[in-house]
């Protein structure tokens, strides 16, 4: 289930939680990082879409 947590992602990515684990995706499919939701910071998650897109 894609889930958005508050704030928008650019085109191309969006998140899937599994399990205890939110997983950050690209369109396609791949992986980009993975967050345990347990701390979670949505800054961590907007810094590596960035640093992705770099």
């Amino acid at each position: 289930m894609d889930e958005h947590y508050g704030f928008q992602l650019p085109f191309g990515y969006f998140l899937q939680r599994d399990e205890d684990v939110l997983l950050l995706r690209r369109a396609d499919g791949s992986d980009v990082a993975e967050f345990d939701l347990v701390g979670l910071d949505l800054f961590d998650v907007e810094l590596a879409v960035w640093e992705d897109a770099d």
